[in-house]
């Protein structure tokens, strides 16, 4: 015999505090009462099935966690968001201490992809890593292009450009001149990739429509450009610098770009875009506490904190994990890898 009734109503804010929960005997059924803060029931549920009590029990528990982790009432949905998504970070354990450079989430293939001056690893959770085999040294960043089906690496020396299907297999490219380029991202909309460097004279930027032939552009200041990422959302690219006065820099068409104030001097290093909750989400491998920073429109940054104090390097965004991932180039291992857990919140 199985029943269940509903009770009274409540709201996030109480259920956060709800932990009366009783279990009885009742005449040779087992009951089941969940009430709230005020003793007001929420559900029954009476049954002679003990194993269904015990995993209904269970599922109580683990459901008043997930809402006990919910962020306070009276937040924006963004900063419901943000808090959620970008502000809870786990330390995952990379495929080997390389000093990772770039990271880049391929929907179709469902993997992480993320490259080293010389390795390549790839994950499909973000938490196991695989090894993987590129050609030439130097390599500083990866995207993914969807519409193109590759993923495409720029190197800071003379091995220039490389690409691949899966991210297993790689094919050299001509570089589109002698800058150290740190950085590419690609634009579905403007169907166009788009390259920073952290050297050159007015000239730190370049833009491809295939990732063959390269085009350079004028920065908006000769700082040292180390990520670049793309809002289709917001149909603006932005990149993040390691030094100078503004370290952002954004532009609607990778042409024409405009400088920016970061949250905090610190040395950034990686930025992504995350049209799921709608930020901009940076890390650094400077600062204390506060190496990642989160923007909803490019132009105004807040700074969140981080898990722990390694040089992060490259970051990630899956939609379908709902989850960011970031790899560093230190010590210790265990500290090489840091996640937003969104399973514990929502």
């Amino acid at each position: 015999m199985c029943g269940f009734s509903g009770g009274g109503s409540s709201s996030p804010e109480t259920l956060a505090h709800t932990h009366n929960q009783a279990l009885a005997n009742d005449g040779g059924d087992l009951s089941e009462t969940l009430t709230d803060m005020n003793g007001v029931p929420l559900y029954s549920l009476i049954t002679d099935n003990s194993a269904a009590v015990a995993a209904n029990t269970a599922n109580i528990a683990i459901n008043t966690a997930a809402i006990a982790a919910l962020p306070p009432a009276g937040l924006t949905a963004q900063e419901v968001n943000t808090e959620i998504y970008a502000s809870r970070w786990v330390a995952r354990t990379a495929a080997s201490t390389s000093a990772w450079n770039g990271m880049a989430w391929s929907p179709e293939l469902g993997i992480f992809c993320a490259l080293s001056s010389s390795d390549c690893m790839t994950s499909p959770d973000g938490n196991t890593w695989t090894t993987r085999t590129v050609p030439n040294h130097g390599w500083s960043s990866i995207v993914w292009s969807s519409d193109q089906s590759q993923f495409v690496g720029v190197a800071e020396n003379s091995n220039g450009v490389m690409t691949s299907p899966d991210g297993i297999t790689w094919t050299n490219r001509t570089d589109p001149n002698t800058n150290f380029y740190m950085s590419v991202t690609y634009s579905p909309s403007l169907t166009l990739f788009c390259s920073v460097a952290r050297t050159g004279t007015g000239d730190r930027v370049a833009t491809t429509p295939d990732g063959i032939t390269w085009t350079t552009r004028t920065s908006a200041e000769d700082n040292t450009w180390k990520s670049v990422t793309w809002s289709e959302d917001l149909t603006l690219f932005a990149a993040v610098s390691s030094d100078g006065t503004n370290r952002v820099m954004t532009s609607p068409d990778g042409i024409t770009w405009t400088a920016r104030a970061a949250a905090v001097a610190n040395s950034w290093q990686s930025v992504v875009w995350s049209p799921e909750i709608g930020i901009f989400c940076a890390v650094s491998n400077t600062g204390t506490g506060d190496r990642i920073m989160t923007s909803p429109d490019g132009i105004t940054w807040t700074t969140q904190t981080s898990p722990a104090s390694s040089r992060w390097e490259c970051l990630a965004w899956s939609p379908e994990l709902y989850s960011f991932a970031a790899a560093s180039d230190t010590e210790p291992i265990g500290e090489m890898v840091m996640q937003t857990e969104a399973g514990t919140c929502c």
